[in-house]
């Protein structure tokens, strides 16, 4: 007799777990269709060129801007544009990027946008027009020299302004704003270094680093972990970084030295400023150019001006 009831209880459980199980698949079903209605309508559109979709793999992940599910729309569109759309589907909270390739290729060849890099390489291919995301992620992964040139000098761009307003800021005793510079000096520091291994920098930078090059993982270390004072933590970190910028101005400065033998002569700023070679480099050129006078790499010479007493400054490798 109980062998029979163990059974019948058996069987009861059975039959309710499949029903719970049918169950839950014909919500997850219905909540598939539901999500596929939000994108179907673009990729109906000639000028969608591909569809990605990432899920969440952990509670909070940022590469779906801490939602349940991210989707890419990619259209043909010149102009830069990127708008952002926010839907819920059930119980689940979904996130819809629609961007034009000309601003993916803005977050690809000037690493604007970090999580994009995952984005592409990760997510699911929900639809593509001519093997479109294919090729984007063979691009991703094969810079062309002057994309990894460019990369190598806005980081460089940004390490030398960061580095030398920490430095600044160490020297007038106001320590506290001197840490964060520095250290968004080093984060910059290390993103060249990654370039320079001709890899792409990834959110999880100090797992790469440690891997890449150990002496600028060490320098960070020490300034966030060190059991120094912080005004002492910082100086070691200043006098380690002077050395390691150092041997980063050829790879940083490439692309400037290289447009600058474009032409016999000097230039003046403005045409630098206005060469397409170094349009993106225009906020930091500044920066770049002053360092390479200070080091000695280019040199300034003068000519005279309708003004009287006034010389207008020119640049040319020394």
């Amino acid at each position: 007799m109980k062998r029979g009831r163990i059974w019948f209880v058996s069987k009861m459980t059975i039959v309710i777990y499949s029903q719970l199980a049918i169950e839950r698949e014909g919500v997850r079903m219905a909540m598939e269709y539901a999500t596929r209605t939000i994108y179907t309508e673009y990729a109906a559109l000639k000028t969608t060129l591909g569809i990605i979709e990432v899920k969440k793999k952990r509670a909070r992940d940022p590469l779906t801007d801490q939602l349940d599910r991210l989707l890419i729309v990619i259209e043909a569109k010149q102009e830069p544009f990127w708008t952002v759309k926010h839907y819920q589907v059930g119980q689940e909270k979904i996130v819809l990027h629609v961007v034009s390739d000309s601003m993916m290729d803005r977050w690809i060849v000037l690493n604007e946008n970090r999580r994009a890099i995952h984005w592409i390489e990760d997510g699911i291919v929900l639809f593509e027009r001519n093997e479109y995301i294919l090729e984007l992620r063979q691009r991703n992964r094969n810079l062309t020299n002057r994309e990894q040139r460019l990369q190598l000098s806005l980081s460089f761009a940004k390490l030398l302004r960061r580095f030398e307003d920490g430095r600044y800021l160490f020297l007038e005793g106001e320590f506290q704003d001197a840490f964060t510079q520095i250290h968004h000096a080093l984060t910059h520091l290390a993103r060249l270094s990654i370039l320079e291994a001709g890899i792409h920098p990834e959110i999880v930078l100090w797992e790469q680093v440690r891997a890449i090059d150990l002496e600028i993982y060490k320098l960070h270390e020490e300034l966030v972990g060190g059991q120094e004072s912080l005004e002492q933590r910082i100086h070691l970190v200043v006098i380690g970084m002077e050395h390691l910028i150092q041997s980063k101005v050829l790879p940083g400065t490439l692309l400037l030295l290289q447009t600058m033998q474009e032409k016999d002569g000097a230039w003046t700023f403005s045409e630098l400023m206005e060469h397409p070679n170094l349009n993106e480099l225009r906020v930091d050129l500044g920066s770049i150019v002053g360092f390479l006078v200070k080091k000695g790499y280019v040199r300034t010479v003068t000519r005279p001006t309708k003004g009287v007493g006034v010389e207008a400054v020119l640049y040319e490798i020394a």
